[in-house]
């Protein structure tokens, strides 16, 4: 078995964990490969990806390796862990399990997010957890939603939110939005502080891919994941999709999202 092991570098903790991991995989008789941000292995095939890391690292690897259809694992080394299945103290115990094929999978919708020049795209990017549109400056935008072509009218406030049902316990559930189970196929469209007092969250089947333009975005930026980041030019347009293949999480304990959801809820307020 070809086994990727992903950890953040800039974490110490992870990179030692990486390091112990490799060995032991390697005892087992499992062909391991390292990314650590800067290291990446060459174009192989991988028949599982363990992430060691919080939920950015996790999202870093659906947006690189999402689309390969490798089931992937996430380890929680971070804080929260929303994304993760296991703790990092669990994941020696179970690593025969994991040679063995012996998991559960849970698909997770991931969006394609396509920045277009008028027609021409300049930009395409997996996002796992949401696109936000908002200004740089302290000055309200507006943002044109359309869906399947027909426009939706005119979102006005410091910004909009398109997140995925797994991205519906991050930035989207701040700004007020609904939490979505994450086996669904849906976008959630949340509005920032909107000045429209009407304008309320919504929940659109992923099969209407979403066009958002700017009616009036001086100073805009387009930020995928918080780590994808680019200026929302008057002139540009931004269409999201449900991408072609989901990320394919490793579940090795049987957990739902709504399991302790409100624990996992306030251990993010305290910290």
């Amino acid at each position: 078995m070809r086994v990727l092991l992903l950890n953040n570098r800039l974490k110490p903790h992870t990179v030692h964990m990486a390091e112990q991991m490799e060995t032991k995989l390697k005892d087992m008789g499992a062909e391991v490969f390292i990314d650590n941000g800067v290291q990446k292995p060459g174009p192989v095939s991988i028949d599982l990806l363990i992430v060691l890391g919080g939920d950015g690292t996790i999202i870093r690897a659906a947006r690189e390796y999402a689309q390969s259809g490798v089931p992937v694992l996430g380890v929680n080394m971070g804080r929260v862990g929303f994304l993760s299945n296991i703790a990092s103290n669990q994941l020696e115990e179970k690593l025969e399990r994991l040679l063995a094929g012996d998991y559960s999978i849970d698909e997770r919708m991931v969006m394609e997010v396509e920045v277009c020049d008028g027609d021409r795209p300049i930009m395409t990017v997996g996002g796992l957890n949401e696109v936000v549109f908002r200004s740089t400056a302290p000055r309200i935008i507006e943002l044109m939603l359309y869906v399947k072509e027909r426009s939706q009218g005119v979102y006005r406030g410091d910004g909009l939110i398109v997140a995925t049902p797994t991205g519906s316990t991050a930035y989207s559930l701040s700004a007020g939005g609904p939490i979505v189970d994450p086996s669904l196929q849906a976008f959630i469209v949340t509005p920032i502080a909107s000045s429209i007092t009407h304008r309320r969250p919504l929940v659109i089947g992923a099969q209407h891919p979403l066009v958002i333009k700017p009616q009036d975005a001086r100073e805009a930026v387009i930020c995928v994941d918080g780590q994808v980041h680019m200026e929302f030019e008057p002139e540009y347009s931004v269409r999201i999709k449900r991408a072609a293949n989901p990320l394919r999480m490793v579940n090795l304990t049987g957990a739902l999202l709504f399991d302790n959801l409100e624990g996992r809820l306030r251990r993010n307020e305290i910290q």
